[in-house]
């Protein structure tokens, strides 16, 4: 409530490139979901806490951002769009197969297959279309929202020490989003549907957390025999700034500063700079210009271009003038050079 309340009172939200937890953009994507379900085109059971659609957890199974499943019997438009999650997604397809789309990579996830996608990972599914197909998901929570972030897990879980380190490596330390499932983890997988359709979360907890957790120790297993070898570089602050600055192109209009570029990242601003001049051989208010400017330039040669106050405003900077100054700076000539040429 308090955060709808704050995006009233502030024209200017605070620009983000990380989602951060409570964010509705999940909800977004799954409402049309919710309304085939409503209609009954398809069938979808989840247990879930904060904005993700379903039966509320309440105090229940910390750690779990959302539980369930969906049973779709014939082709269907309401594709999950491009999204972030709070957590680390794992899904099996047990029957079907679903377009995938992990950082601008497409995927086709066949039956049989699993997914795992890190909180900062853009992904869709479907977008727009999802066949014939039965997923299962849970979605958990480590307390990560940047590669360079330290896990923890659930008390409820009962992984070993030495378990619970192999699984934090190996979910950080690649990213590898498709894999082959097994029998095993297709029963572990299967166990939590019959919970979510037959129980409620005051009658199912136990059974779940138990549930869960074979899924958990069965992945763990299945991953380990198949993971690629690990790169502790993707764990690494470095990294969080490279995923950032990845990112910025499409944010670049946003009200950043230096402190807010760095806070995004969790480092402090000197290392943040640092950072962004080891990638970028500049500043990070000089490459935030650098994608302004580039932004404007393709809007500049757009037939239906707006005027050239309008273009400065899309792109971030405060007033027409110094756009202006800086285009000409960087180009050698003014914008309205570019405006004025005849549209092809």
């Amino acid at each position: 409530m308090n955060k709808h309340v704050n995006a009233e009172i502030d024209p200017k939200p605070r620009p983000t490139v990380f989602r951060q937890p409570g964010s509705l953009m999940y909800a977004d994507n799954c409402r049309d979901l919710q309304i085939a379900a409503g209609r009954g085109e398809v069938e979808l059971r989840a247990w879930t806490r904060g904005s993700y659609p379903g039966t509320s957890l309440g105090e229940r199974l910390p750690g779990i951002c959302t539980t369930g499943f969906w049973d779709a019997k014939f082709q269907q438009t309401w594709g999950l769009k491009r999204h972030c999650n709070e957590g680390f997604k794992i899904a099996f397809l047990s029957r079907g197969s679903l377009r995938l789309v992990v950082d601008d990579t497409e995927h086709l996830l066949r039956q049989g297959q699993f997914i795992v996608i890190r909180p900062w990972q853009l992904h869709s599914i479907g977008d727009p279309v999802v066949g014939p197909s039965r997923l299962l998901w849970l979605i958990l929570d480590g307390g990560l929202r940047r590669p360079n972030e330290s896990w923890s897990w659930p008390e409820w879980m009962v992984f070993s020490e030495e378990e619970a380190h192999t699984l934090g490596r190996i979910l950080t330390q690649n990213n590898q989003p498709v894999w082959d499932g097994n029998s095993e983890l297709a029963n572990a997988f299967e166990a939590i549907a019959p919970i979510l359709a037959n129980r409620t979360p005051e009658t199912g907890e136990t059974r779940l957390k138990v549930a869960i957790n074979t899924v958990m120790l069965a992945l763990i297993d299945r991953m380990m025999e198949q993971v690629p070898a690990l790169d502790p570089n993707l764990s690494t602050a470095q990294n969080t700034v490279a995923i950032f600055l990845r990112r910025l192109p499409g944010r670049a209009e946003e009200s950043w500063t230096l402190e807010l570029m760095a806070e995004e990242c969790g480092l402090s601003r000197t290392r943040f700079a640092d950072y962004c001049k080891l990638l970028t051989n500049m500043s990070p208010l000089q490459y935030l210009q650098h994608l302004r400017l580039e932004r404007a330039t393709v809007m500049l040669q757009d037939a239906k271009r707006p005027s050239i106050t309008d273009i400065a405003m899309a792109c971030g900077f405060n007033s027409s003038q110094y756009f202006s100054y800086a285009f000409r700076k960087r180009y050698g000539y003014a914008p309205r050079a570019i405006a004025a040429q005849p549209s092809v």
